[in-house]
């Protein structure tokens, strides 16, 4: 299934410990990278499923939005149709880190 695929690409690479941080966005690669080429409604899918797996109720995702996570840092919105938004950081890996916000 491609939204599972997409969530659990594994990647591989290294970091530049050495590098100075900046304020400005890191590449996506990995799973990231993929979520990031997908059509909306499969995007959203995506995103979903990885609230769903946080353990935080949504019944479905009605949009979805590129934003910044914390700074240098892309992910995505994600509007519910239960009135609820999350900020998703999908990893390299595929794993996603879930923030409901309240508001």
């Amino acid at each position: 299934m491609l939204l599972a695929t997409a969530l659990f690409l594994a990647s591989c690479g290294g970091g530049d410990e050495g590098a100075a941080v900046e304020n400005r966005a890191m590449p996506e690669t990995g799973a990231a990278a993929e979520v990031a080429k997908l059509d909306p409604d499969l995007r959203n899918g995506v995103l979903e499923k990885a609230i769903k797996a946080s353990g935080v109720a949504c019944p479905s995702v009605t949009g979805s939005e590129r934003a910044e996570i914390r700074p240098g840092v892309k992910g995505w919105k994600a509007q519910c149709n239960n009135e609820t938004a999350h900020l998703i950081e999908v990893l390299p890996d595929g794993t996603a880190k879930v923030t409901s916000r309240t508001h």
